[in-house]
């Protein structure tokens, strides 16, 4: 994954590049005798490329699409682990006593299989063949029909919250390596505006300094141009 060329936050780039702005606006004569490529199609395409970073809103977006499809994957879990101690109670009392068909309910072991979206997938996938296979017994019980009908409707509703959450989770990579990128594009540019300044202002230390990248406090710092 891409990682930043500049070591403070994302909000403080976005600051200083709204300085920068603002300062190359009233500065701009000065800029163009020195380069003549930062002129004002640069200014525009920089206040461009400000306003769509502010835009995109960095990760939290992403984090609060992620949490949707997270709450949605535990809501489908604990359908299932409710739907398998309903379940639980016909089995047993259809099949008193036998345990290798109790086994094949997920009877002693369905605590294991709880704690994991994998395994809890595969249990409900085979639970509906293992319903079928027994379904006159359990039927003669007394088994709601609804109850053994159910099995299939909250597989698929888990295997599809699960599809998504696992989605999400790669779009927000590919949306956070293509946000990294478009802000080191941002950085290059504006360091390229500050070091333009430091030939620009020479004589004029004081107004240098507004030109000067921010800190991880956001204060300026100076650093050597040659490095």
């Amino acid at each position: 994954m891409a990682e930043r060329n500049f070591n403070f936050k994302d909000t403080l780039l976005l600051e200083w590049g709204d300085t920068i702005l603002d300062r190359l606006k009233t500065d701009l004569e000065e800029f163009v005798s020195f380069d003549s490529k930062l002129n004002a199609a640069f200014i525009t395409d920089l206040e461009q490329k400000i306003s769509l970073a502010y835009k995109e809103g960095g990760d939290d977006v992403n984090v609060a699409q992620l949490q949707q499809k997270t709450e949605a994957v535990d809501i489908a879990m604990q359908d299932c682990r409710t739907y398998f101690k309903r379940l639980k109670y016909w089995v047993l009392d259809a099949f008193p006593g036998k345990k290798a068909i109790q086994k094949q309910f997920g009877i002693g072991k369905f605590r294991n299989i709880s704690g994991s979206q994998t395994k809890m997938i595969q249990y409900m996938e085979g639970i509906t063949d293992t319903i079928n296979e027994h379904r006159a017994t359990l039927e003669a019980v007394g088994t709601p029909v609804d109850l053994l009908n159910q099995s299939t409707a909250l597989s698929r509703a888990l295997r599809t919250a699960n599809k998504e959450q696992e989605q999400k989770k790669g779009t927000r990579t590919v949306d956070t390596a293509a946000r990294v990128e478009q802000l080191n594009e941002l950085y290059a540019i504006l360091q390229k505006v500050n070091a333009a300044a430091d030939n620009v202002f020479e004589e004029q230390p004081t107004k240098r300094e507004l030109y000067r990248s921010p800190g991880r406090n956001g204060t300026p710092v100076i650093i050597d141009e040659e490095e």
